[in-house]
């Protein structure tokens, strides 16, 4: 099925601005009742903020969704929305309920089994070929359900666990959101697209309250959980692609790569906070202030809007200059050792900056 681009362009906008002003509106609306219930997020040893601050936010970011569906629904060509939905809607009560009453670690864990099996089932979300990534093509399902749940639940609780401070989770996930609209609109896959744009619009009308001094509110798991969700969703869509790859502006065996550079800064820094936790003998799930954002708040001294803005034009940076040198013809060999000194980089950085924090306390 063809589109016209004009049209196209003018549907994304109109999405993103009704997305937008949704926000804006339902936001405030949320905090009034928050508020007016007393469900504050009250601080701890381990938080960023000072005073009882609002939750729930991401009740606006499930209700914005709930309506991109039916306005995006002619563009879904293979029925994906139906197997979206049930995930999601029971992502959003699992996270609603830990934000209410904490959940248990098992309990939160087999939620999420169950949400991704609804996604998992549909047969567009079925990895076969990895497209000749490190030469690998042709995988069997036995293989490719259960590595496809390993990348989904990561993805989930690592957007989960990076929202630490104030604009850091709604704009690092603005910035995955962007890239996934980018890549869907390039093949033609304009429902996961348009889905894409309605949450980024969502989530810029979060950011004018989470932002604010006087007007703030958290997203608590209620959005870290829906959000992680969506793009742990488009992340297997983009890898189980069957056919509309030859649009892309560069060989489909890079699909893994650009998948991984999206995610990167907060599944490298969940990677990276249980290994330290692990190699210190305690629970990778104990808190403590050693994820990206803390260490940099406590080494540099920023602000909460500085930090998250040097982390999301981090994550745009890694993501763009990676796609920039596979358009320019590199290797996979290049790429990948381009990567992995960033890794090793930005790895000895932190570690340096931790080691001086302790020292000091």
């Amino acid at each position: 099925m063809s589109y016209n681009f004009e049209n196209i362009f003018l549907y994304g906008i109109a999405l993103f601005t009704g997305s937008f002003l949704a926000s804006v509106y339902l936001v405030p609306k949320v905090k009034r009742i928050v508020s007016a219930k007393q469900l504050m997020d009250e601080p701890n040893q381990r938080s960023s903020h000072k005073k009882s601050t609002p939750s729930l936010g991401g009740i606006a970011f499930y209700i914005i969704f709930i309506f991109g569906l039916y306005f995006n629904n002619q563009y879904d060509q293979f029925d994906v929305a139906m197997s979206i939905l049930p995930g999601i809607t029971l992502m959003f009560f699992l996270g609603l309920k830990d934000d209410l009453v904490a959940l248990s670690a098992r309990v939160k864990l087999g939620g999420q089994v169950l949400a991704c099996l609804f996604v998992l089932y549909h047969y567009k979300f079925e990895i076969e070929s990895f497209h000749g990534f490190f030469g690998i093509f042709d995988m069997p399902i036995w293989v490719t359900v259960p590595f496809a749940m390993l990348i989904m639940l990561a993805i989930i609780n690592a957007y989960n666990l990076v929202d630490g401070i104030d604009g850091l989770a709604a704009s690092i996930s603005t910035v995955a959101l962007l890239f996934y609209a980018l890549c869907f609109f390039w093949i033609g896959r304009y429902f996961l697209a348009f889905t894409a744009i309605v949450m980024i619009g969502a989530l810029i009308g979060f950011l004018v309250f989470n932002l604010s001094e006087r007007r703030k509110i958290f997203m608590g798991d209620t959005g870290s959980l829906v959000i992680g969700f969506l793009i742990a969703v488009f992340s297997i869509r983009l890898l189980a692609l069957d056919n509309g790859l030859q649009a892309l502006p560069f060989n489909p065996k890079y699909v893994p790569v650009i998948m991984g550079t999206i995610i990167f800064v907060p599944l490298f820094d969940v990677i990276r906070v249980f290994t330290l936790r692990i190699v210190s003998g305690k629970n990778p799930m104990s808190p403590d202030r050693k994820h990206i954002h803390h260490v940099v708040i406590d080494k540099l001294g920023w602000s909460h809007r500085r930090t998250a803005f040097a982390i999301s034009c981090f994550s745009f940076f890694i993501t763009s200059s990676t796609i920039l040198l596979i358009m320019l013809g590199f290797g996979l060999i290049v790429i990948m050792t381009y990567l992995s000194v960033v890794v090793i980089l930005i790895t000895g950085l932190l570690y340096k900056w931790l080691k001086e924090i302790e020292t000091e306390i």
